[in-house]
């Protein structure tokens, strides 16, 4: 029997505001016991609504005493979160557990201290553990876990394929494009999504899947493109707004082709090796990814490395005409970029490992050993 589980030991409290670290604590959740604990009632509805077999319990900042979630967070014998939080976990005296639910491509001097409060770092795969290794005055305990949401990765084969796709209302003979933006400050949702709707080859299958701070936590403008998104799909066919309805691991085992900002979910479909059309804008392109990497102080060799993303696949400026075009040649030419992006995924991620659930949960269990 494992510490966590052990009678009269405390046990874990999963902590997280953002429902984007959800699936992955979840993993490590099932193994371990425990509950989850956020102060937002969205989060807690999306946890509830998606993983009912997780205890899940409400927190408040300022109302201490009167909340079940705070008397956990008081009682936990390590509290595991996937963000700082540093001010939000001051008060209570648990070990404390950072696991990273994203790719994080950019790990500044900042975002480190920003961690060094916390008992253990669970760290994702080689560039995490290279940009954490730039800074050794910086004390960290880390231990090196794999990418968790990982875990959650089916294999592809095409009886699965099959019924997933015919779940969703699409069309098991035709190709998969799914398209994963940023969120709003940088992605480019308002600048392309109507362009892919109306400009995608209607030979193609096409899931919309906005950033889930945009899906979740919507306010009106957001709503309101969400409700012409979802009638242009109906008028298009084979095409669904996915406001996260469908876990992302899933969607990607599916598809063919992804469109996206060159972000996490570009980098986390290379565990399929997937053929890639990045989108470039005002907002979010290969250069302005380099000068805020330059500003931020990420070592050059990082960012050199970094850069190699944009040669995983085909770029394509959202303003520009001939979309059908990009994407009919960004799967044409899908082979001529594998190579590049198996060395990418490598560097990132290293082995494409299912294990880091109990991994991260062995790490949790010699926090809470006495």
């Amino acid at each position: 029997m494992s510490p966590s589980q052990t009678p009269g030991t405390a046990l874990p409290v999963y902590l997280s505001q953002m429902f984007q670290a959800v699936p992955a604590l979840v993993q490590v959740c099932r193994i371990t016991g425990g509950c989850f604990v956020s102060s937002r009632a969205s989060t807690l509805a999306a946890v509830r609504r998606h993983y009912p077999e997780i205890s899940a319990a409400r927190f408040s900042k300022k109302f201490r005493w009167l909340r079940r979630g705070n008397r956990l967070l008081n009682k936990a014998g390590v509290i595991v979160t996937g963000s700082p939080y540093k001010k939000l976990l001051k008060p209570y005296s648990a070990k404390k557990c950072m696991v990273f639910h994203g790719t994080y491509m950019f790990i500044t001097r900042q975002a480190i201290e920003e961690n060094a409060h916390f008992d253990l770092l669970c760290v994702t795969g080689p560039r995490m553990q290279s940009m954490l290794g730039r800074h050794p005055d910086i004390r960290l305990n880390c231990v090196m876990t794999g990418f968790l949401p990982f875990a959650e990765y089916p294999e592809r084969n095409a009886e699965a394929r099959e019924h997933k796709l015919l779940s969703m209302g699409l069309n098991p003979e035709k190709k998969t494009v799914i398209y994963t933006p940023s969120r709003k400050s940088i992605g480019s949702w308002d600048l392309l999504v109507e362009k892919l709707i109306t400009g995608t080859p209607r030979h193609y299958n096409l899931i919309l899947r906005p950033h889930p701070s945009q899906s979740l936590t919507a306010r009106l403008d957001d709503r309101s493109s969400f409700r012409k998104m979802r009638r242009l799909c109906r008028e298009r066919g084979d095409a669904v707004l996915d406001l996260v309805d469908n876990r992302l691991p899933d969607v990607l085992a599916v598809s063919d082709l992804v469109v996206s900002d060159a972000n996490s979910p570009a980098e986390e479909s290379l565990f399929y090796d997937l053929p890639q059309l990045f989108i470039e804008s005002p907002l979010h392109s290969r250069d302005r990814l380099f000068n805020d990497g330059l500003q931020q102080g990420i070592h050059a060799e990082d960012l050199d490395n970094l850069m190699l993303l944009y040669e995983c696949g085909m770029r394509f400026w959202a303003e520009d005409n001939g979309l059908a075009n990009a994407i009919e040649r960004a799967l044409a030419s899908s082979g001529e970029f594998s190579s590049a992006r198996s060395r990418y995924f490598a560097w990132v991620f290293g082995a494409r490992d299912r294990t880091a659930p109990q991994k991260v949960a062995a790490a949790i269990d010699e926090l809470l050993v006495p």
